[in-house]
């Protein structure tokens, strides 16, 4: 049976746990502050309390980091007391760069591509969180799934976890970081819904910034196609929802955020190509104004 810890218990992670918290294998790794903090605490996940199991040191053979990008460099060091040498690390982060930054810290160690999709905020100790709507992962390629994928699989699908292992897995993370480099800035700078977001006239906005993702991605070799830009195009125009992104709520609080791993990451290495991306530098510049601007302001 896989030993499986989660790193990082805020939304991703309390989204996580809320789908396996049966499996008896299941752990949320703290350090030894946060887990004199936690003896004493109550955790609620959708109005019902859990009861994790919180360790500070063990042998495990899956860690899935979800902490936010600017938390993943310190928490780098503390995984560290979770490892053998055959452990595989499964990062389910916001954009591209967090494989990259976890393999150079952890070069002898296998680290997965990963993503997740899934709506899930949490306040204090308290979370809601709908049901994972899609959990991606595995190698680079994945044409011979080699252990854990395989009891990875097994045990998602025991619990129902909407789950995939892609042949080209870098594309998937590419295919998800190009459709929230749109729909995160421009939700903080508008403070607008995804429902708002599916006005004909930001849609034409989007559809400028995945037209220049892609060109950056031809120039790197990920593999995204024309095709994965025609489906997340067509995902803008179908937007209901009447939730905001993370990333509009840590604008709008003034909160640490994740804003340099979208826009300004794509602006670095369209640089290195020496490409355009005209419609996402004028996005990314608005939203770091606004960002900054609020927060000078103190409201």
């Amino acid at each position: 049976m896989l030993k499986i810890g989660i790193y990082g218990f805020g939304g991703v992670g309390s989204a996580i746990y809320n789908e396996l918290q049966e499996y008896k294998e299941l752990y949320i790794l703290v350090d030894k502050v946060r887990f004199e903090k936690y003896e004493n605490e109550e955790f609620i996940i959708n109005d019902r309390k859990v009861s994790p199991k919180f360790i500070t040191e063990g042998k495990l053979d899956l860690i899935i980091v979800a902490v936010k990008n600017y938390q993943l460099k310190d928490a780098l060091p503390n995984l560290k007391l979770f490892m053998k040498p055959d452990t595989v690390i499964l990062p389910l982060l916001n954009g591209i760069t967090a494989h990259d930054t976890i393999k150079d810290y952890y070069p002898k160690h296998r680290v997965l591509y990963g993503v997740i999709n899934v709506e899930s905020n949490k306040v204090g100790n308290v979370c809601h969180t709908s049901k994972i709507i899609n959990l991606q992962y595995g190698d680079k390629y994945n044409y011979v799934l080699r252990w854990p994928l395989i009891e990875m699989r097994r045990i998602f699908n025991k619990y129902n976890i909407n789950n995939h292992i892609y042949q080209n897995m870098q594309r998937r993370v590419w295919h998800k970081w190009t459709l929230n480099l749109a729909i995160n800035q421009i939700s903080a700078l508008m403070n607008a819904t995804y429902l708002d977001m599916s006005h004909p006239l930001i849609l034409d906005t989007f559809n400028d910034i995945f037209d220049e993702v892609y060109n950056v991605s031809k120039f790197y070799n990920v593999g995204l196609t024309i095709d994965d830009i025609n489906d997340i195009k067509k995902i803008c125009e179908d937007f209901s929802s009447d939730r905001v992104t993370s990333l509009t709520i840590d604008v709008n609080n003034n909160k640490e955020n994740e804003l340099d791993y979208f826009g300004k990451e794509l602006i670095n290495r369209a640089k290195k190509a020496n490409i355009e991306v005209k419609a996402n530098k004028t996005v990314y510049n608005l939203v770091k104004a606004y960002s900054e601007n609020k927060k000078r302001k103190g409201y």
